[in-house]
């Protein structure tokens, strides 16, 4: 080429070129020259094409199946790729043009995916493989770009024009897609699914691990009879799911938790989390709920699955009510609710402050909640329980603890932590060692409900004030 010879009659000048490096840049092929080598004699144009996509949280098991794949090929070559025209794709399309110079060999780029290991899967971005199996030669092609729909893997796998090639083409895509699509960098953890950030990275949108923190049974203050209905609803249910399927009955069921804020939903959905053992946990929060038709493809496909819809109220508001959302995720969640075949193990668990804003097709209708339990505001035992435990390791008496249950009145666990806090608090500032003492509670009271009156006993999670709302 003019270009590569005017660089060679300048290294040469200037004194800087050996005659090996010479020979190299005169020899360096071009991305379409490795191809039409590879599949010589049969022109590139007629070249038969298979291609499959992936969505972006399959990339560490498409790594791996890859890596499988050509180990069990030695005799293969691999080249990175660059694209110079940003207009281009890494598609054989574009490598089969005999002028096309926007795609130039270049470095393998990847990227580190998290999933939650000690160390993370790099994950191939773009590259090409030459290889042959089964005395038959093949190309196989990878890229990983930003589409509309958000990050996706293609593949494509090139043959020549015979019935043969074309079905180990096929058989080679089925693999790689039946390997990735067993999600085993996934299976069985808690999951999360972080929204595109603004900058427009490969890897801006994807899964991650989420951190949580083990919760026991035994940490769950609730009346006896109200955990045992609970735990026969999701872990024993989960127990069973197998029999059920083989008796020919359905094994996805919907758990409806609700009740005023600060009573222990979500400790109780960490500790479900965290007991069944085998399903892949799937948190939807508030701020994920745009994204909740690629949560439900992703539990259909890493089933058995558990998934928290949690504030379920934000998008499954009564279509008739004042507080109705937007219907198009909603309607989503009810078609997919509908839609999951009958030995689909999945496992629904809502969480809402506000039962009565939700739409009846969701909340009173079997097979989407089959199953609605009310986790209120603890009784004077269980407060009693919760002023210990909440107290850390401070000394408390065991007629303090009752007096300061007693006192409470209606009050959730999130308060009973919140004043056990500040009582420490009080004890420390008089020097009062490790013991709380009656004056420490009525000082934290006095903080959390004297200027705050009824409107901050009801922001600080308790039914009514102290003094004006009878023990239970």
């Amino acid at each position: 080429e003019p270009k590569s010879c005017q660089r060679i009659t300048r290294f040469i000048m200037l004194g800087t070129l050996s005659l090996g490096n010479m020979l190299r840049i005169l020899r360096k092929p071009s991305v379409h020259d490795l191809l039409a080598a590879h599949f010589a004699p049969a022109p590139l144009y007629e070249l038969v094409i298979t291609r499959r996509d992936f969505p972006h949280w399959m990339r560490p098991d498409l790594q791996r199946a890859l890596e499988a794949l050509f180990a069990a090929l030695p005799r293969h070559r691999f080249v990175g790729a660059r694209l110079r025209d940003r207009e281009l794709d890494f598609r054989f399309a574009d490598l089969a043009e005999a002028g096309a110079k926007s795609i130039a060999i270049g470095p393998a780029e990847y990227q580190d995916v998290d999933i939650g290991d000690p160390a993370p899967v790099r994950c191939l971005t773009r590259g090409l493989w030459l290889a042959e199996r089964e005395s038959m030669r093949f190309a196989l092609l990878l890229e990983v770009n930003e589409g509309y729909h958000g990050v996706r893997a293609r593949i494509e796998i090139a043959v020549a024009p015979a019935a043969a090639q074309a079905r180990l083409a096929v058989q080679l895509a089925d693999e790689l897609r039946a390997a990735a699509g067993r999600g085993m960098s996934w299976r069985g953890k808690a999951l999360v699914l972080d929204r595109a950030h603004d900058d427009f990275e490969i890897s801006a949108a994807g899964l991650r691990v989420a951190d949580l923190v083990p919760v026991r049974r035994e940490d769950i203050v609730l009346p006896e009879e109200k955990l045992a209905l609970i735990e026969r609803n999701t872990l024993g249910f989960a127990r069973e799911t197998q029999q059920l399927v083989r008796l020919g009955l359905s094994a996805r069921k919907g758990v409806l938790l609700y009740g005023p804020p600060g009573t222990g939903k979500t400790l109780i959905v960490r500790w479900l989390a965290g007991a069944l053992e085998g399903f892949t946990k799937l948190i939807i929060t508030a701020d994920n709920y745009t994204l909740l038709p690629e949560y439900l493809d992703i539990a259909r496909v890493l089933q058995p699955a558990l998934v928290v819809l949690e504030d379920i109220d934000l998008v499954g508001g009564h279509r008739d009510g004042p507080w109705a959302a937007a219907g198009g995720v909603l309607n989503k969640l009810l078609n997919e609710m509908d839609g999951l075949a009958r030995e689909a193990c999945v496992l629904f668990v809502l969480t809402t402050n506000r039962p009565e804003m939700l739409e009846p097709a969701l909340a009173a209708r079997p097979g989407r909640v089959d199953q609605a339990i009310e986790i209120g505001l603890p009784g004077e035992a269980e407060r009693r329980l919760l002023v210990k435990r909440y107290a850390g390791g401070l000394h408390v008496a065991e007629d303090l603890a009752a007096d300061t249950a007693k006192r409470a009145g209606h009050a959730s666990p999130a308060f009973i932590k919140e004043l056990m806090r500040r009582a420490a608090q009080a004890m420390l500032e008089r020097d009062g060692g490790q013991t709380l003492e009656a004056r420490d509670v009525e000082r934290a009271l006095e903080d959390m409900l004297g200027a705050g009156g009824r409107f901050g006993a009801r922001m600080l999670g308790m039914a009514g004030a102290v003094g004006f709302t009878a023990a239970v």
